[in-house]
């Protein structure tokens, strides 16, 4: 309605404007797996698998000359391995929408689906085998937090001599090497790269240097690759960050992310209700994932006592 004045307002004209529609979806760059980017990963050809792990070392000793005493008798001594089970579990989610808003849609609407999809199986994963959270109970391996704990491989934030986060990694990887272990890998969540980047030394300069791997992904603390846990799975509250060899960490693949396009189907959801696709000209995107988790703690030379080695070990909060 023009003004009193006889002016037309943009208000009056708004079905006449030039409107452009940006044909972009806004949205976060998905986020990997920080267990599937570097843990040891196996091809499974069945639901089970066994691994042979060193579970007790040959003992060797001196030998005399003497013929009469228990120094002149070759040592006997055992070597015994453990069997490792991966057991694969399966993760899954079903996707409806209407064929209708397929059909209208501007938007590959499953091609956007699919990536958020990966990444939230990713989460699960990374929150089951770094910090046990809803783990299978077939996985009968600890997570690798509460493995380090169990095992004394915990380090408090601030503790050391020197109390910064740089000594308190490094006091981590340690207790790794003291264990018979090569550190490979640090892990923790996004809020840390800040507290990296503001260490200084005596001088006031910069002590981490940001360096990005070949991959253009995966940074480096150490000489060892940082991964950053970015998906939301990292728990703060029971680690600030964890080290350890991820080669010993291990994930069985039985079955990568497979698709099914379901239109027939009837589901169920979670209270109850029931959804008929077929009367309701809907379909379907059915994601199935299967995988088995197992952490190989071989004995290591100097070791007496397998129970208080493992292959990682948790900065743990001040607080805590």
């Amino acid at each position: 309605m023009a003004t009193a004045n006889g002016a037309i307002e943009r208000t009056d004209a708004l079905a006449l404007l030039a409107r452009q529609d940006i044909n972009e979806i806004v949205k976060g760059s998905a986020k990997t797996s920080a267990a599937l980017s570097s843990f040891r990963t196996i091809t499974m050809s069945a639901g089970t698998a066994r691994m042979p792990v060193l579970a007790a070392l040959p003992t060797a000793g001196w030998v005399s000359e003497s013929t009469t005493d228990k120094a002149g008798l070759k040592p006997v001594s055992e070597v015994a391995w453990d069997s490792k089970e991966l057991i694969a579990e399966e993760l899954a989610v079903i996707v409806p929408v209407h064929e209708n808003v397929l059909a209208d849609s501007a938007f590959d609407i499953w091609g956007e689906v699919k990536p958020l999809v990966v990444e939230q199986f990713g989460a699960i994963l990374d929150a089951a085998v770094l910090f046990g959270t809803n783990k299978p109970a077939s996985w009968v391996d600890p997570a690798l937090v509460p493995g380090a704990i169990a095992a004394g491989n915990t380090f408090a934030a601030g503790s050391g001599t020197v109390k910064d986060l740089a000594e308190d990694i490094n006091a981590a990887m340690g207790l790794v090497e003291e264990d018979g272990f090569d550190v490979t890998a640090a892990y923790s969540h996004r809020g840390l790269k800040a507290r990296l980047r503001g260490l200084r030394d005596a001088n006031g300069q910069p002590i981490y240097l940001h360096e990005i791997r070949a991959d253009g992904v995966t940074s480096s603390i150490y000489g060892v690759d940082m991964h950053f846990v970015e998906n939301g799975s990292w728990n703060k509250a029971a680690a600030t960050a964890l080290v350890g060899d991820a080669s010993k960490a291990i994930l069985g693949i039985r079955q990568d992310v497979t698709v099914k396009l379901l239109d027939q189907a009837t589901l169920e959801r979670a209270d109850g209700t029931l959804l008929h696709l077929a009367q309701r000209d809907m379909v379907a995107l059915r994601f199935v994932f299967r995988v088995g988790y197992a952490v190989a703690n071989p004995i290591q030379a100097g070791n007496t006592d397998i129970a208080k080695q493992f292959p990682f070990a948790v900065v743990t909060p001040a607080a805590a």
